[in-house]
């Protein structure tokens, strides 16, 4: 019947012409969940913990207690609400499935049932359910957030904290911490309490912001480019003690030097950043490309062409020679080096 993403749900929330089933799912968990309770409040207002809310989880999830709770009427109120948290979709049987078939052909008006799932993976077992609720309802999908959508919020959370963010100081703030929304508001939060009053600056992440491995990465690079030798060691250092694996290392370090490269070329070519992002399907992620131009202005376009065959011979020896992926890594480190500071190896 119906698929919405996270605008068309809200929407469709405010509207309150509520549809008989909805099936959440999705990558982004705060909103997920978020988005979830505006259903139930919605649905059955402030009796959400009352007599007209039904509860299942994976341990109580059999799916005709489920129905049988679907058919109650409500009490006092004109709904009422049946939510399904992490059911194992996988488990259900071909009986079950039959007996939701059954349910969605002709199902109460005055109930509105939700299925949340959090993860985003779904087993073809999972997704026969989903068809099901498709069929009914609506299959809500909420993505992680990308550009203004996922800076505005940011912004505006420091602005009722009485700070300042900037909108490229929050684009740096997601390079740091990553795109998930609850650890952004928390980093937010943080940040704000740090700072007191005032505007939050990019020194100021640098000191409070917990950073990603994605981040940790980005910054031994930098460090590598800027011809921080002792700052780049130590941050390998740290990732290989917390057991990060080693292709995801050379894999992110790859990532960033190929983001060098297309800023550099973008550059050579005069077109800015943000165009050349449109080629590369950079999306709403044009900001790499500009803290890639920043970064590697020291670099020549030969200079990175080089720290590319470095990566991909390391890249080789990580996968086929016999030697530790420490020692595969401090041999690249010192080549990396060297060529940032224009000496041959």
């Amino acid at each position: 019947m119906a698929e919405f993403n996270e605008k068309e749900l809200n929407a469709h929330i405010k509207k309150g012409d509520f549809l008989p089933a909805y099936f959440i799912t999705g990558d982004e968990e705060y909103l997920k969940k978020l988005y979830c309770d505006k259903l139930v409040t919605a649905a059955v207002g402030d009796d959400a913990s009352g007599f007209n809310l039904d509860r299942f989880d994976s341990k109580s999830g059999d799916i005709a207690k489920i129905l049988d709770a679907c058919d109650l009427m409500p009490m006092m109120n004109d709904r009422r609400c049946v939510l399904v948290e992490d059911i194992k979709l996988e488990s259900i049987s071909e009986s079950e499935l039959e007996l939701l078939n059954g349910y969605f052909i002709n199902p109460p008006e005055f109930t509105v049932l939700i299925f949340y799932q959090s993860g985003d993976a779904l087993s073809a077992k999972a997704k026969k359910v989903v068809d099901l609720f498709r069929k009914l309802g609506a299959v809500c999908t909420i993505s992680k957030r990308k550009g203004k959508e996922l800076t505005k919020p940011l912004i505006s959370s420091a602005t009722k904290q009485k700070c300042v963010l900037s909108e490229s100081v929050a684009n740096y703030l997601i390079s740091v911490c990553g795109d998930d929304y609850n650890t952004l508001l928390n980093e937010v939060s943080k940040l704000c309490h740090f700072v007191g009053e005032g505007e939050i600056t990019k020194k100021h992440i640098d000191e409070v912001a917990v950073k990603t491995d994605d981040a940790k990465v980005y910054f031994l690079t930098k460090a590598l480019i800027s011809k921080d030798f002792n700052r780049a060691y130590d941050t390998l250092a740290s990732l290989l003690r917390q057991k990060t694996e080693p292709e995801y290392i050379l894999g992110t370090i790859i990532s960033t030097y190929v983001d060098i490269y297309r800023a550099r070329v973008s550059v050579a070519c005069s077109q800015s950043a943000e165009a050349f992002a449109t080629d590369f399907g950079y999306r709403n992620n044009a900001f790499r490309l500009s803290n890639a131009a920043r970064d590697s202005r020291g670099m020549s376009i030969e200079a990175i062409r080089k720290c590319l065959e470095e990566l991909y011979n390391a890249d080789r020896k990580l996968k086929f020679s016999r030697d530790s992926a420490t020692v595969i890594f401090e041999q690249l480190m010192v080549r990396l080096f060297l060529i940032a500071n224009g000496e041959k190896v």
